[in-house]
């Protein structure tokens, strides 16, 4: 008689699950930013003639954003405001208060209870506490022809012509920018698609073959090509969640040295051999993190993918503890999932890395894949199954052997 014990593999991919952001508020996420850019365009619209185009950028384009660690907090969605203008038409200033006028007519018009808050370089929308959101809008204008230039000028010649990487870059507000409030040429720029594309590569292989995994499970109507991206999740995006997870409880008492998500990203993203296997994929890519970290004359340096002038990890030098913080993290992320992965049975799972992953966040996923492993014709019935599997967790000791570099 075949076993239907869960393994380490299927534990992992319960506990992915659990942790991330559940499909009906991924698509409310979608709705309201698809509601904010029908409003920024309508015909009576202050900029409708600009073509506003809006949409996610960060971990929510990128499909490694998490659900809160506290029901009480909420998501945070990163977006572009695009215009299709260009700097002879706007300053930073102009362009940021022109966009402004909208959202604040949408919160308006929407009946929303705070203002929109104007910040640094975004307006920030503050959903209604039961709806869990809240949304960062960057105003922008299309960039590619001076990025292109800033890459080659700096070097990057290759990747200056990789029409992939530089097609979507932008140049962004920023109050703090000298030149803020006048016409200029020099506007802070940024390429979040451009890295999107990059991220997407990386994983490229195991992107799709997943979607045709799920066009299969559909059916035979279903085409590769009608499956949505937001609907694919390799095991990259996967780890990373897991990784997010373990900093977020690890740094609950000390955000400002908090590793950054694009450090962890980046790093992750480039130590991904696209493993089939979660287990192997996070394996590979806690073994081979730091590997991704250069020693350069002014510090340690994790260049940006899409624009390798640009350093990451550039705060570190000015506050050491930050890059002790990563490295302490980096150690106690491999011992944590380490002495998981060496356990001799995947249902111990060891007291810290409950802690880390959340205590009630492993308990629901133990729950969840017992009862998927136990066959409906089983002796036991499946919720005493469920039960003593969820007491055995609460009481598992560790593991043995810890994780190795």
């Amino acid at each position: 008689m075949p076993s239907h014990q869960p393994d380490h593999e299927v534990a992992l991919q319960a506990l992915a699950a659990e942790i991330d952001i559940p499909k009906e508020k991924a698509a409310e996420a979608r709705e309201h930013f698809m509601s904010l850019g029908e409003w920024l365009e309508r015909p009576e619209s202050s900029i409708a003639d600009y073509d506003p185009y809006v949409a996610p950028q960060g971990s929510f384009l990128l499909g490694t954003t998490n659900r809160p660690v506290a029901s009480c907090e909420k998501y945070d969605i990163d977006l572009i405001c695009r215009m299709n203008a260009s700097k002879a038409d706007f300053t930073q200033k102009a362009l940021k208060e022109q966009v402004g006028v909208e959202i604040n007519a949408y919160a308006k018009a929407h009946n929303m209870a705070h203002e929109p808050e104007d910040k640094r370089r975004c307006w920030t929308l503050e959903y209604a506490d039961g709806s869990q959101f809240h949304m960062d809008i960057l105003p922008c204008l299309p960039d590619a022809a001076d990025y292109q230039h800033k890459l080659e000028k700096s070097g990057f010649v290759e990747l200056a012509q990789d029409t992939a990487r530089v097609v979507d870059a932008l140049a962004i507000t920023d109050k703090e920018h000298p030149d803020y409030a006048r016409y200029c040429d020099e506007w802070p720029s940024s390429n979040p698609l451009g890295y999107a594309a990059w991220f997407r590569d990386r994983m490229a292989i195991r992107f799709q073959l997943r979607k045709a995994e799920l066009a299969k499970e559909r059916g035979i109507l279903a085409k590769v090509e009608d499956i949505p991206d937001h609907e694919v999740k390799t095991t990259l995006q996967k780890s990373i969640q897991l990784l997010k997870r373990h900093r977020d409880t690890m740094f609950a008492d000390d955000m400002d040295h908090r590793p950054i998500s694009i450090i962890l990203t980046t790093l992750a993203a480039k130590s991904y051999g696209n493993e089939e296997r979660l287990v192997d994929a996070l394996s590979s890519i806690l073994a081979s993190m730091d590997m991704h970290i250069e020693q350069r004359e002014d510090g340690k340096w994790i260049a940006n993918p899409v624009n390798p002038a640009e350093n990451f990890a550039d705060r570190w030098a000015e506050d050491p503890e930050l890059e002790r913080s990563f490295y302490r993290w980096l150690d106690t992320a491999r011992r944590d999932f380490g002495l998981y992965l060496n356990a001799s049975r995947p249902t111990e799972i060891p007291e810290i890395l409950m802690e880390r992953l959340g205590t009630g966040t492993v308990q629901k996923a133990v729950e969840a894949m017992i009862a998927a492993a136990v066959p409906a014709a089983a002796s036991v019935p499946a919720a005493a199954r469920v039960e003593e599997a969820v007491a055995e967790v609460k009481s598992a000791g560790r593991g043995t052997s810890p994780y190795c570099a």
